[in-house]
């Protein structure tokens, strides 16, 4: 082959791998995250659900507090679809049900990311959803699990 053919087959390759570039450009990804390390168990849907209602829910010995993201709207949309299974509305009603039938506080809701990430590294055994391109900035936090990843619509 010559160079010239060397040149076409790799810019034929290039263009065909151009859309699975483009697609994984707009591709997020949704973790759980931690303050703490929670040796390395991970949660059903079911104990996810019941933390983010604030429910007692023990793993690995640690006693799991939930703590809701509300930094990003399009965080909280598909938190509310992927994790509690929702509407936003219908999720605030379960919280009020909840706190007045059980006494049980709800789980603190934070509008900074920066709050949130503070109160992670302070409160033990705490837990919330984040991006994962947001959680390589800080060190001191560990993904314990992926919940969902994709494209946004």
């Amino acid at each position: 082959m010559s160079g010239r053919h060397l040149f076409l087959a790799g810019l034929l390759l290039l263009m065909s791998m151009a859309p699975l570039l483009a697609d994984d450009a707009g591709e997020v990804t949704l973790v759980l995250v931690s303050g703490s390390d929670l040796g390395g168990g991970q949660l059903t849907p079911n104990q996810l659900r019941r933390a983010f209602f604030g429910i007692p829910l023990r793993l690995n010995g640690h006693d799991i507090r939930a703590l809701r993201n509300g930094s990003d709207p399009l965080l909280n949309e598909i938190f509310l679809q992927k994790v509690v299974y929702m509407s936003a509305r219908r999720y605030e009603r379960q919280l009020v049900s909840l706190t007045f039938r059980t006494g049980r506080a709800r789980p603190p809701r934070f509008a900074r990311r920066d709050d949130l990430v503070q109160a992670l590294k302070t409160l033990d055994d705490s837990i919330a959803v984040m991006w994962k391109r947001n959680v390589g900035q800080d060190s001191g936090l560990h993904i314990i699990q992926t919940l969902w990843k994709g494209h946004p619509q």
